[in-house]
């Protein structure tokens, strides 16, 4: 609660107790003096009046408000006092179901969003919200975090979770008796639910919607079964009523981004990274002990992202005895629980979505469209190759700046090491897929990029191939047979196999009379 919310609430509390009466100048300043933390000595300063009188407004103000509210009110309890009479007011006007609402005590940063989405909730009575952004990025929090700011808004709240994808009907038969407040279970519609949605004002929270969504070519498609649910937002989006509906996800459902605006009533927010001091306080608060720069350092290595600063920070604890520098000596740093929520989102990628994923990871930095158009194989339509950028980007997979298209670290290491371990065993099993479709090392790029490229992909896997291989005269000899097999195809089917088995030869320092003679 702000100052100015919390005096407005106590200017009502004493208008109904004393049939009007407004607090004077000097006892709104007191009290949001008082409530921002200053002394009666810093307000009679600022006021140019005596600390005894100040001091005997504040504590007329208190003796009014205790006997008002029923229990003592002093300078040191004011804020509890009001969040308490807030809540328990809340709850006397209307239900609240917080459903499997995590617990947000512990809440970082994010005062701009939250400031943003009150703005759009209170102000502007927005009907449909969506919060997006990558897994782990702190969508749910957000979502509970603004639903308990605003609750004293609403007459009725819910808060439910799509995770376990829940067909709508079963959604519905959940929440309707929740909004009725009736024993009577009303007709599972969504018409009966818009006649909730308009008779009362009602806030309903729906996390989780990638869990309806299929994936596939075209972010925000609908699950078999689930396209109802498509219907149930435009219907929210497009119908005037008093209520408000906030669903998160990775992506936009289908439908969304065509009926938000500026000045709409359905709008989105796209959840950046926590960086800086809201970023480095989640390191801490686990117990990671470092210099600024230090925690600096990983806060913008994981971009920020809640999720990944905790799961760093647990193993800086754990394995590293809370050594960050042995931490940071480590190289990669993509953990179980963090490769796993990727891992997700990556196997919802149609193959030219995921071709474009390892394109961007090999190049390593900002490129435009048109330049990544050409390292594609087969050829695609820069049309084409346009709606699959949009819709990574609207799965938060990848980021766009003025001079190009990348991804965040994380997301770079992770694709990097996923790109290794399938090309790893394509050359092992000769089924080879990326290793045609993809250059290991570009041919024509800078110098600094190539030493990335020899760096974090072509030394990683030679080291791979020559575990696997056990002596490096066996190594050679498959390649030699692989390149054998590639002289009878076509170079539209070889791609950049050639290539790469060439960079390999010579990371390898094989004698390239050797190449030659395969």
């Amino acid at each position: 609660m702000k100052g100015q919310e919390a005096l407005n609430l106590v200017e009502k509390l004493l208008q109904a107790a004393n049939q009007g009466q407004r607090l004077s100048y000097v006892q709104s300043v007191v009290f949001l003096e008082t409530w921002a933390g200053r002394t009666y000595t810093e307000i009679a300063d600022q006021l140019d009046y005596q600390h005894d009188y100040i001091k005997q407004v504040g504590s007329q103000l208190w003796r009014s408000l205790s006997q008002i509210l029923g229990e003592p009110v002093s300078k040191q309890n004011i804020q509890a006092v009001l969040h308490r009479y807030q809540q328990s007011s809340a709850i006397r006007q209307g239900k609240q179901d917080w459903g499997e609402a995590i617990d947000v005590s512990r809440f970082y940063g994010r005062q701009e969003e939250l400031q943003t989405l009150e703005s759009w909730i209170i102000e502007d009575r927005c009907r449909l919200i969506g919060i997006f952004g990558l897994g782990g990025i702190g969508k749910t929090a957000l979502s509970v975090k603004i639903a308990q700011q605003v609750r004293s808004q609403f007459e009725c709240l819910i808060w439910r979770s799509l995770q376990q994808a829940p067909l709508l009907n079963a959604l519905l038969d959940e929440i309707l008796p929740i909004f009725t407040q009736t024993t009577q279970t009303p007709e599972a519609s969504i018409n009966s639910l818009m006649e909730q949605l308009r008779s009362k004002r009602c806030l309903l929270v729906l996390d989780n919607v990638e869990s309806i969504l299929s994936g596939g070519n075209r972010s925000g498609k609908y699950q078999s079964g689930y396209e109802d649910y498509r219907s149930l937002f435009e219907r929210i989006g497009d119908e005037p009523h008093q209520s408000c509906l906030v669903i998160t996800g990775r992506e936009k459902p289908g439908g969304f981004t065509v009926r938000e605006g500026k000045k709409f009533p359905v709008r989105s927010l796209t959840l950046p990274g926590l960086l800086g001091a809201d970023g480095e306080q989640i390191l801490i608060a686990k117990g990671v002990d470092a210099k600024n720069t230090q925690l600096r350092a990983i806060v913008n290595y994981f971009g920020g992202n809640p999720l990944a600063l905790k799961i760093a920070a647990t193993t800086i604890q754990e394995l590293f005895s809370g050594n960050i520098q042995a931490f940071e000596q480590q190289g990669s740093i993509i953990f179980s629980d963090l490769w796993d929520l990727l891992e997700q989102q990556f196997e919802r990628l149609t193959p030219l979505q995921q071709q474009i994923m390892y394109w961007l990871a090999i190049h390593r930095e900002e490129i435009m469209p048109a330049d990544l158009q050409a390292k594609i194989l087969p050829q695609t339509p820069l049309i084409k190759l346009l709606e699959v950028l949009e819709s990574l980007k609207n799965r938060s997979l990848v980021e766009t700046t003025d001079i190009g298209i990348t991804q965040q670290p994380v997301i770079m290491e992770y694709v990097t090491e996923r790109l290794i371990q399938t090309i790893e065993q394509e050359i092992t099993t000769n089924n080879l897929n990326l290793f045609r479709t993809h250059a290991l090392i570009e041919a024509q790029t800078q110098d600094y990029l190539r030493d990335a490229q020899i760096q974090f992909i072509l030394h990683p896997l030679s080291e791979r191939l020559l575990t696997y291989f056990v002596t490096q005269s066996q190594l050679e000899q498959h390649l030699c047979d692989i390149l054998a097999s590639l002289r009878h195809q076509t170079a539209n089917e070889t791609g950049y196999a050639g290539g790469n088995l060439l960079n390999l030869f010579c990371h390898l320092k094989t004698d390239l009379r050797a190449f030659i003679e395969c």
